[in-house]
């Protein structure tokens, strides 16, 4: 496996925030199809709210975080559009102005700053995917950046934010298969205590298959099962989906 550059994390910031500020003004106000109450607007102002608030956090003393507070919520209309460019310029800068193993606080305690640089490549793909959603065929998410994208749900949200009782088991497996890259294959278990992973090419109690970007899209309920090959209990796949709504 090539471990994605720090540069590639931020040149996907770059191309993936300039395509979602460039949504046309009458998108702005179009339902998401799969988050129930959101619009393209929700989606460009809470990326724009996430991304000023790392900026903060990125130049805060570890100490000293900021408070959430500080952050204003996102304008009406169309002003929510340059205030997002605005955002992206504050975000970009911190991650590149500072060192990136200089340890910030995240949701996960302390962590370097290269932690919120990989997170901000997949917090603004993500949504610029979710924005797209609501008025085309989505472009798909960047096969190298997805092949990240689904081991940082692993390494990151399996254990600190997903619902685990929800994913709480005796064993069951899940095989994901990713069938446009030649190292995208994983074995998830749910166990008693937590949920273990490994790359793998493992039969298991459940598979799916399809490509890269759609595997990480299910793995975050973008997309339901049925947009890929499945076979074997289905169920475990909806039981991870209720886990990873938040």
């Amino acid at each position: 496996m090539t471990e994605l550059t720090r540069e590639q994390y931020l040149q996907t910031v770059r191309d993936e925030a300039s395509k979602l500020a460039a949504v046309d003004a009458d998108q702005l106000l179009l339902p998401l199809p799969h988050i129930d109450g959101w619009t393209v607007h929700n989606v460009v102002g809470h990326t724009g709210w996430v991304n000023r608030w790392v900026a903060l956090t990125v130049n805060a003393e570890l100490d000293d975080p900021p408070e959430r507070a500080l952050v204003p919520e996102p304008p009406a209309g169309t002003d929510v559009i340059p205030w997002f460019e605005e955002s992206v310029r504050l975000v970009l800068e911190a991650l590149e102005s500072n060192e990136p193993d200089r340890q910030v606080g995240t949701f996960t305690g302390p962590q370097p700053v290269s932690w919120w640089t990989r997170r901000m490549a997949h917090e603004t793909s993500m949504h610029r995917w979710d924005a797209e959603a609501s008025f085309t065929s989505p472009e798909p998410i960047d096969a190298a950046i997805a092949r990240d994208g689904v081991e940082e749900i692993f390494e990151i949200f399996a254990p600190a934010r997903l619902q685990f009782e929800t994913l709480q088991g005796n064993g069951e497996t899940i095989h994901l298969h990713a069938t446009d890259i030649d190292d995208g294959e994983w074995l998830i278990t749910l166990g008693a205590e937590k949920i273990e992973w490994e790359r793998s090419h493992t039969k298991a109690d459940v598979a799916a298959k399809g490509p890269v970007s759609d595997l990480l899209l299910l793995l975050w309920s973008r997309l339901p099962p049925s947009r890929l090959d499945t076979f074997g209990d289905a169920s475990l796949l909806d039981r991870w989906q209720q886990a990873a709504t938040f």
